[in-house]
């Protein structure tokens, strides 16, 4: 059932290294998932779509990222069933020293859910290892005019936190050779994702990463500055080379890096809330307010969006407008954040957006705090797994008070 390569330069030997591992990880997940139960499990992510990197150092080829699994059912999840497996894979990833993410959805979500960005490249871009291989194809409501324009801000928000993850980092100070690695790494997941969304609201995005580099590199009314970024973070992300990226003055790249990406989300933004010559200054409350018309009238959204206004709730923010605060609920915590996002991330933006920013996060002042409460935001509203992290990175999120 399982055909095509894995990684898009690799050698036959890690062809066959993460076949091995891939056979291995689908019989422990099939043997704790009743036939009745499953619909498919597919590998999706780099690997998925044939485009996986591969690792050269020390002599040996690797797989240098994650393998993402995601396992459809065809009952509702049993309770405890993610655990179950997640405790079942971990002697694979000790044995292999290679993660293995695994995310649980059942067939009647995915048939129900918006396109997100997501879904649309699993669809084009898997390879299904257990199951109805005819599952996941089946799925044409995952087609690129239907993915939500505001689950790609989501995205590159998502990719964005990592450079502020790397700004506490270097406050922090201490760049060892671990944290150096992280610091590329994080830089070049960032490129990758605003060149994602850039080409996303040009009306050109694609499911492969290699289209994805041909098309960006096409692009003529975008600096050749960041075109020269993302040419070498999709290089990168193929065949990582963290000497060539982060053996330059890496304080000074990354502070490049940050202006040129934040100019790209701009002209992003810029199209996504149809506002030509967007500023930073009040893109806080505008950007609230844009979570009113985002997606159109398309139900699959509304659902979500209704779903976000029961499930979200803050009493921090009472000073707003009526229809500031309607996006706020309609938005939930990903629509929160991604209004915060710029002034923390890019320290730009006027002084409500700072103001309104710090009321949000009960943050004090400085650029340090804001980082720190925001990364503690994100952890609680975004990503669980963002302390576990935090942790094996050194980060210091504490509250030093206001």
């Amino acid at each position: 059932m399982m055909e095509g390569r894995f990684t898009l330069r690799g050698s036959a030997a890690v062809e066959a290294l993460i076949a091995g591992i891939v056979r291995q990880a689908a019989g422990v997940i099939g043997g704790h998932v009743r036939p009745d139960e499953l619909r498919a499990l597919a590998l999706i992510g780099g690997y998925g779509r044939g485009e996986g990197g591969v690792d050269r150092s020390g002599g040996s080829e690797r797989p240098h990222n994650n393998l993402d699994f995601l396992l459809v059912t065809d009952r509702t999840i049993r309770p405890g069933l993610k655990e179950l497996l997640d405790r079942s894979l971990e002697p694979l990833r000790q044995q292999h020293a290679v993660g293995l993410d695994l995310g649980i959805v059942t067939a009647r979500a995915l048939r129900r859910a918006p396109c997100l960005v997501m879904w649309y490249d699993m669809r084009y871009g898997h390879k299904t290892v257990l199951g109805d291989a005819s599952f996941l194809p089946s799925l044409t409501h995952f087609s690129q005019d239907a993915i939500v324009p505001g689950d790609v801000r989501d995205l590159l928000v998502n990719r964005g936190t990592l450079l502020i993850i790397n700004e506490a980092l270097l406050e922090q100070g201490g760049a060892d050779d671990a944290r150096r690695r992280a610091l590329v790494r994080h830089a070049a997941k960032a490129i990758i994702g605003y060149g994602d969304t850039l080409l996303f609201f040009r009306g050109r995005y694609h499911w492969s990463y290699v289209e994805k580099r041909r098309r960006v590199a096409e692009l003529r009314d975008v600096s050749a500055g960041f075109r020269q970024l993302y040419e070498e973070a999709s290089a990168f992300r193929f065949e990582p080379d963290y000497d060539a990226l982060g053996g330059r003055d890496l304080v000074s790249w990354l502070e490049e890096v940050r202006r040129q990406l934040s100019e790209v989300h701009l002209a992003c933004e810029a199209i996504r809330m149809a506002t030509p010559g967007l500023q930073w200054d009040g893109y806080f409350e505008r950007g609230l307010r844009s979570a009113l018309m985002d997606g159109g009238l398309r139900a699959r959204v509304w659902l979500r969006k209704v779903r976000n206004a029961v499930r979200f709730r803050s009493s921090r923010l009472q000073r707003l407008g009526w229809r500031e605060q309607l996006g706020l609920q309609l938005g939930g915590n990903r629509g929160l954040l991604a209004t915060m996002f710029p002034c923390v991330a890019y320290g730009v933006g006027g002084e409500r957006d700072r103001e309104l920013t710090r009321h949000a996060l009960s943050a004090g002042g400085s650029a340090s705090e804001l980082r720190r409460a925001y990364l503690r935001y994100w952890g609680a509203s975004s990503d669980p797994n963002f302390m576990l992290v935090a942790r094996r990175l050194g980060l210091d999120l504490e509250a030093r008070g206001r």
